[in-house]
């Protein structure tokens, strides 16, 4: 569940780009204490259009319901503490399957404290 830099700088890049970095950094504090999933969402095959979706029932509404969301935690997470510490961050694009990637609590918070510093 280790994210590495490279991917840690790949999220704060692209949440900065997302145009309200406020909203931004509200939501990932609500992740990073509640555990809830997050998600991108791209809309088109160029990647021209795209949407962070915080508010975990609108993911679980995109996934096709929270039962859905909550098999795939149970199949990514798979011992207790893992389950505890994880939270999952779906790419999902309008065709396709979803991308699913786990994240620490640790990892949220190194990015809050990467967006904090450029705003």
């Amino acid at each position: 569940m280790f994210n590495t830099e490279n991917e840690k700088k790949t999220l704060v890049d692209s949440l900065r780009r997302s145009g309200d970095p406020a909203g931004v950094l509200e939501s990932l504090y609500y992740i990073e204490k509640n555990h809830t999933p997050f998600a991108l969402y791209i809309a088109t095959a160029d990647q021209s259009n795209c949407m962070w979706v915080f508010d975990p029932n609108s993911v679980y509404e995109l996934l096709g319901g929270q039962d859905i969301h909550d098999k795939t935690f149970r199949s990514v997470f798979v011992d207790d503490i893992e389950r505890r510490e994880g939270i999952l961050f779906y790419v999902l694009r309008k065709i396709g399957p979803a991308v699913v990637i786990r994240v620490s609590a640790e990892t949220i918070q190194s990015v809050i404290d990467s967006l904090e510093l450029g705003i």
